[in-house]
């Protein structure tokens, strides 16, 4: 069966194949079409850095749905609806994360109006070394509050910790912050 797979093996022919047991048939569907996955990803981030590491998670997602897949529309447009999809999820994440940002750097800035404020870059820098010297479980409460968007009952379930503890910890951790950028 290998040496049948030529180019000229249709994408729908390399499914079906590899339903059927041919491993070198998602081979050959990969190196064919993983460069077009990047260049549509790269597209929608305008992130080249990390487009191959969006194509992995699309291929992940893509072989695990093959094996019981039965196309209704080609898979070119099935698999860039899903590097798109991705894609999308990714600049929805990146937004998220630096408007949590924005906002941990804004409760922890303080900065007395007689003062001249810091530069951005050396306050970011501040928060972020701040961050890094917490003890491990007031950083993951920051982490988990600020960068992943999670309630504090979320965050209490995930940890198996009581809501007040969160809410403590998150306190504290904003507190110390405070001081450290002052």
């Amino acid at each position: 069966m290998k040496n049948s797979l030529t180019r000229q093996t249709s994408n729908t022919m390399l499914i079906s194949l590899y339903q059927n047991g041919d491993r070198d048939a998602l081979k050959l569907l990969i190196n064919r079409f993983h460069p077009i996955m990047v260049r549509t990803i790269t597209y929608y981030t305008r992130n080249p850095g990390e487009a191959d590491d969006l194509a992995q998670e699309c291929w992940y997602t893509i072989i695990k749905k093959l094996d019981g897949l039965e196309l209704k529309i080609s898979f070119e447009a099935w698999a860039l609806t899903i590097a798109r999809r991705k894609s999308i999820d990714w600049i929805r994440n990146q937004q998220r994360l630096r408007k949590q940002e924005q906002i941990l750097i804004a409760e922890t800035e303080s900065t007395p109006e007689d003062s001249e404020p810091d530069e951005p870059e050396s306050l970011l820098e501040k928060v972020q070394a701040g961050i890094r010297d917490l003890s491990p479980s007031r950083r993951i409460v920051i982490q988990m509050f600020y960068l992943e968007s999670m309630s504090l009952g979320e965050i209490s379930t995930v940890l198996k910790i009581p809501e007040g503890t969160v809410k403590s910890r998150l306190f504290d951790a904003r507190e110390t912050l405070k001081k450290l950028i002052k």
